[in-house]
């Protein structure tokens, strides 16, 4: 059992702070990138997702994108308008709607990846390698405490 550090009501906000600061400065820098990709910062993992063919379908999406079935819906609603994606009833299964890239998606989709890589590049700048691979396994804790719902409803 690991057992937790009893940290002081400042520490705790100060980390709150801080991990906000960060997540709003990444929205905002990956907005900046995209916008000449004519994306968002809330629209471009879906088109990866699919380009990669990790994920075809809006639940899919939604599960790997750590958001509600209906964000992803109105995400797919805006990429649909900007003739990035289609959506395709499946023939096997007509309940399926299926998810594919349009030719501009592609393009769009290929472009993406170099476009994030300079927003988290910019953010860990002056990181060494070990500083990286550290906030990752940090990062990853954190993620997977905050999944584990016994957590809070033990206390």
């Amino acid at each position: 059992m690991t057992t937790v550090r009893n940290t002081g009501k400042e520490e705790h906000e100060d980390i709150l702070s801080m991990t906000r600061q960060v997540h709003f400065s990444l929205l905002r820098t990956q907005d900046e990138v995209l916008a000449p990709l004519g994306l968002t910062a809330g629209q471009w993992m879906p088109l990866v997702l699919v380009s990669a063919g990790m994920a075809s379908t809006p639940a899919e999406l939604a599960s790997l994108s750590d958001i509600d079935a209906g964000s992803m819906t109105r995400t797919l609603d805006r990429l649909e308008s900007k003739s990035l994606v289609c959506r395709v009833r499946s023939i096997e299964d007509r309940r399926v709607v299926n998810i594919t890239l349009t030719v501009k998606g592609v393009a769009v989709a290929h472009r993406v990846p170099h476009a994030v890589g300079r927003v988290l590049s910019k953010h860990l700048q002056g990181f060494s390698q070990d500083e990286s691979t550290l906030l990752c396994r940090y990062l990853t804790r954190m993620i997977v405490n905050g999944r584990d719902d016994r957590q809070l409803t033990n206390r």
